[in-house]
C-alpha cells in the first residue's frame, strides 16, 4: 500500500520523534482524561493548540518548554510526566547516577535537561542539570509557574529577566526568585553554559 504524502510525513515525523515523544504523550492522554478534559477543553485551559495536544498525545511531536509548563498548570500536575519516572514508586533515599539519568532535549531551545531528583516524591522539591548550547533562550515570550526556582551557574554565563530586571550570572553565581513572576533566560556566553536548576511547588521540568 503506498501513502500519501501526508501520511509519509506523519510516519516520519513519529521516527523523527521516536518512543520517548509516544511514551509522553501517552501520559499527557491519560492525565488529561483522569482530568475529564476533551482536547479542546485542555487547548482552552493551557492556552496551546488542539493541534498541538494532538500531536503530542500521538507521539509526532515533543512539547515545547512553554507548552509543556502550560499543560502541566491546566492539569495541576508537574511537569514530572516528561520523564520516565513520573508516578513511579517514590523512595526514600534515590541515587541518580550520572549515567543513568532522564533526560529531556528541546532542540528549539538549545536545551538539554538531566533529571537529578530520580525516583522521590516528586512535586516539592526538584532538581535538574542544564547544558546550554550557544545562543540557547527559553523564548521571547516570558513564563511563570507556581513556586520558587533558584539558579546555580557551573560554567559558562546565563542572563535572567525577571520582571522588569536582568541580570548576568557568571560561574559560580546563583539567583533565587518567585516563579510567578514573568521570566525569561538565555545563554550570555560563546560556548556551553551549564546549570544547576532547583524547583519547588512541583511545577518544574
Amino acid at each position: 500500500m503506498r501513502l500519501r504524502s501526508h501520511q509519509r510525513r506523519a510516519v516520519a515525523g513519529e521516527r523523527k520523534t521516536g518512543p520517548a515523544a509516544r511514551s509522553i504523550g501517552e501520559r499527557l492522554r491519560k492525565i488529561r482524561l483522569d482530568r475529564q478534559l476533551t482536547v479542546n477543553s485542555l487547548a482552552k485551559l493551557a492556552r496551546v493548540p488542539a493541534s498541538t495536544i494532538s500531536k503530542i498525545e500521538n507521539g509526532l511531536l515533543k512539547p515545547s518548554l512553554v507548552h509543556a509548563i502550560n499543560l502541566a498548570s491546566a492539569l495541576k500536575e508537574n511537569l514530572g510526566f516528561l520523564v520516565e519516572r513520573y508516578r513511579a514508586e517514590p523512595r526514600r533515599t534515590s541515587i541518580v547516577y550520572a549515567k543513568q539519568r532522564d533526560r529531556l532535549e528541546f532542540p528549539d531551545m538549545g536545551l538539554t535537561l538531566h533529571d537529578l531528583s530520580g525516583h522521590f516524591d516528586a512535586g516539592v522539591l526538584e532538581a535538574r542539570y542544564g547544558i546550554l548550547k550557544p545562543r540557547a533562550h527559553s523564548g521571547r515570550a516570558p513564563m511563570t509557574h507556581p513556586g520558587d526556582e533558584i539558579c546555580c551557574v557551573v560554567k559558562g554565563a546565563i542572563v535572567f529577566h525577571v520582571g522588569d530586571e536582568r541580570w548576568l550570572l557568571k560561574t559560580g553565581d546563583t539567583i533565587h526568585f518567585k516563579s510567578d513572576r514573568p521570566h525569561r533566560w538565555e545563554n550570555a556566553a560563546r560556548g556551553r553554559t551549564e546549570v544547576i536548576w532547583v524547583f519547588s511547588d512541583g511545577l518544574s521540568f
